[in-house]
């Protein structure tokens, strides 16, 4: 009996393991059959010496300016581990703090007898689970005198001013001396700014982050990984989540992929998920986090036919006159004397203008993937949105430009099909919106043409590598599409 089943084990652990690898095989898994290689990122260490430098520019460059700005006096967040402030984050680095400890409070202040700019600006950290910590806390007011004390409190709808959880804001309240509960101050936009601020020093590594995005998705809309008629939508979702993992990194939400497919029959265009087939205009969104860095990209592309070498006129001109004109509205109409809801009403206003049919829906990218900032539009909000809308574009933050534009495609029958694109801006201090690594200016082609077989994603640190991957695949002379990148 015993030997019966262990040989019923091992049929069965043979058949798990073929289907398996036929599934491999047919859907186009990470490996298909070939090495995965595991890109070199810095050490955890490095990592670590990176975000903590980080970490230090945005506390004592960034933060006193900004409470200069906002005739802010002191701040303080109070928290309890894994109750963290939204602000909390960008001032430790994320290789090393998993959460505030116990209970936290940091605290920052301009010391107003000191005769040195330098020591000016001062910050102390409590962190305790006994009444000493609010004790030490108070003993720093008395010293630093502060005429305003802000708190992260905000009902109007902006989450990341809104950090000061209820049962920690009275607790606080009650341990504050009256002199000092009498100037508390609620002043949303300091906590709001400060987390939209990027250090300078970081937009190297945001580059870098964002072309191995651009690489993942090229990988992914190849015959390397979707076989017309086999893969399915579900398939190239798990297969971008599998390559992340891969290569060390992480995302901020599971990637999406569908398709929009013409049926000629009955003279329709619909979108819908399945069996990926030829002829299939594709789409995904996709993210990549890395050392508390998101990336926000919505790429297109087109399976060729087997008599196809390119994707038809209609979709070209979809693409390079519908989506990519209102991304160009939006970089030319984003600056630091509007608002996202000013943004906004200009770019649809244009987009009326040139009879271009879409919808804008831009958000802050950064410490998270919706980070704080103005929206520039939501999909159910083309008519401005309320508070968030409303907060100023600062300079020295990043966006995802996101948008889609509805375009009748003679080759389909006229059908409308969505031209969904989403790329990551930064703004400079000038408040000059520039592209963080260009944008899709051509289609994706899937078929005969696509990317060349086994090349793989070049080290994400390794600016020699990446043009050395570029140059080989023109040396190859390749007949694919290329990204045009522009800056």
């Amino acid at each position: 009996m015993k030997l019966e089943l262990s040989l019923l084990l091992l049929c069965v652990l043979l058949c798990a393991g073929l289907a398996s690898a036929q599934r491999e095989k047919e859907t186009g898994g990470a490996n298909n059959g070939k090495e995965t290689l595991l890109e070199l990122l810095p050490s955890l260490r490095q990592q670590d010496a990176i975000a903590r430098e980080w970490a230090r520019e945005r506390e004592h460059t960034i933060l006193p300016a900004l409470m200069r700005l906002h005739g802010v006096d002191a701040w303080v967040l109070s928290m309890r581990e894994y109750n963290e402030d939204p602000a909390f984050w960008p001032l430790v680095s994320r290789t090393t703090t998993f959460a505030a400890r116990r209970r936290t409070l940091k605290a920052f202040a301009f010391n107003k007898t000191s005769g040195n700019s330098e020591d000016a600006f001062v910050s102390r950290t409590f962190v305790d689970n006994t009444p000493q910590v609010w004790a030490d806390f108070n003993s720093f007011l008395t010293q630093f005198d502060p005429s305003v004390l802000t708190i992260n409190i905000d009902a109007s709808g902006n989450n990341f001013a809104d950090g000061l959880h209820a049962g920690e804001h009275e607790l606080l309240v009650s341990q504050l001396p009256w002199l000092y509960w009498l100037r508390l101050r609620r002043v949303p936009i300091l906590a709001t700014q400060f987390i939209a601020t990027r250090p300078d020093s970081m937009l190297p590594y945001f580059k870098k982050l964002m072309r191995v995005a651009h690489a993942i998705i090229r990988e992914g809309f190849s015959t390397d990984v979707i076989i017309p008629g086999v893969t399915t939508t579900e398939d190239l979702s798990w297969f971008f989540r599998d390559r992340i993992q891969s290569l060390n990194l992480t995302t901020w939400f599971h990637p999406s992929v569908d398709i929009q497919r013409y049926d000629k029959a009955a003279n329709t265009t619909r979108t819908l998920s399945g069996i990926i087939e030829v002829g299939d205009f594709i789409w995904t969104d996709f993210g990549v986090t890395f050392m508390g860095m998101n990336t926000d990209t919505q790429h297109v592309g087109y399976v060729l036919r087997e008599h196809e070498a390119d994707v038809p006129l209609g979709f070209k001109l979809g693409l390079t006159e519908h989506s990519n004109v209102i991304q160009d509205i939006l970089l030319k109409e984003i600056n630091l004397n509007r608002t996202g809801n000013e943004v906004l009403k200009i770019t649809l206003d244009e987009m009326a203008r040139r009879n271009i049919s879409g919808t804008v829906y831009c958000h802050p990218i950064g410490d998270y993937g919706h980070s704080a900032g103005s929206l520039i539009g939501m999909t159910n909000l083309q008519d401005g949105v309320p508070v968030l809308g409303d907060l100023p574009i600062f300079p020295n933050m990043w966006y995802s430009i996101e948008l889609q534009a509805n375009v009748p495609i003679p080759e389909w029958g006229g059908g409308i099909v969505n031209f969904r694109q989403e790329e990551d801006v930064y703004i400079d201090s000038h408040g000059v919106a520039r592209w963080v690594n260009g944008r899709q200016s051509k289609i994706h082609l899937i078929g005969n043409v696509d990317r060349v077989s086994g090349d793989s994603i070049p080290d994400l640190f390794d600016d020699a590598a990446f043009v050395n991957f570029e140059k080989k695949k023109m040396d190859k002379k390749v007949q694919m599409e290329k990204m045009i990148i522009q800056d």
